[in-house]
């Protein structure tokens, strides 16, 4: 895969995770004391483990009234969630009966080098394989897949000896005089559409005042995109995280203001 020539592209962007990932019907014959076969698929390259809640299921509708609310009940026994992570943990598989995800991070002194959406997502093609070929040995099936995502977690910190001015760094808050805010919350949801007009997922973009570890403030800016694929198929899913991608890297130049692609280096 290449990157497509039109993406904006920084020497430095503020990037701190990225998440690709799909949901799908629980597989039959699948039971959680077989998790231990599944680690065994990516054993070799995540050699950790750690087991956390699992995630409720997330779906993106559409042409429900905003005010209805959706209650759903799960029967059967719990299950959950598994983290497989490298040696360095700035990698990790996220695992439970209904949810495979792959995460890159920062980790340590936040120098470890993002290995770009089109190695990390060659990865996670890999491993959707892996794990449908491992889904298939346990009862002839195909993988449903109901909902696919991609999300890029940015932490805009300014320097040492600079205020936190929101304006200073994004446009929609981006006034004639800076906005210095002790904290503020911003959230933009926006449909996506296919190339029929209908709605195939959402844009969701979260911009809120947060801290590092050491106690410094920041900027958390999260943009996902997140749909059913076409045919509840892989590749689908895959094209979908691929035209994510582009949507959530276009809309974070248009987000960001000129002053903060200078400090990041924007090449293009």
């Amino acid at each position: 895969m290449i990157r497509p020539e039109h993406l904006p592209e920084f020497l430095n962007p503020p990037l701190h995770e990225v998440v690709l990932g799909v949901q799908f019907v629980p597989p039959r014959a699948y039971q959680q004391i077989r998790a231990g076969e599944v680690w065994n698929l990516f054993r070799a390259d995540y050699p950790s483990v750690q087991e956390l809640q699992a995630l409720p299921p997330t779906f993106e509708t559409f042409g429900l009234p905003s005010s209805s609310a959706r209650l759903m009940l799960r029967g059967g026994a719990s299950h959950d969630r598994f983290w497989f992570l490298t040696t360095k943990g700035d990698e990790l598989i996220q695992f439970q009966q209904d949810r495979l995800l792959h995460n890159w991070r920062k980790v340590g002194d936040g120098t470890n080098e993002y290995p770009r959406f089109e190695g990390m997502v060659k990865r996670f093609e890999d491993e959707l394989d892996r794990f449908e070929r491992y889904i298939d040995s346990l009862a002839p099936q195909a993988l449903q897949i109901t909902q696919c995502e991609i999300t890029y977690i940015n932490h805009i910190s300014p320097q040492s000896d600079e205020a936190l001015s929101v304006g200073d760094w994004l446009r929609p808050l981006s006034l004639q005089a800076p906005i210095k805010a002790d904290d503020f919350s911003l959230t933009l949801r926006q449909a996506i559409h296919d190339a029929d007009g209908k709605p195939e997922g959402r844009l969701v973009v979260e911009a809120m005042t947060a801290f590092r570890e050491d106690g410094a403030p920041l900027i958390a800016l999260n943009i996902t995109v997140r749909g059913a694929p076409k045919d509840a198929t892989s590749r689908s899913a895959l094209d979908l995280i691929c035209k994510g991608r582009e949507i959530i890297v276009t809309r974070f130049s248009q987000l960001t203001t000129e002053a903060a692609h200078k400090r990041w280096g924007r090449t293009k």
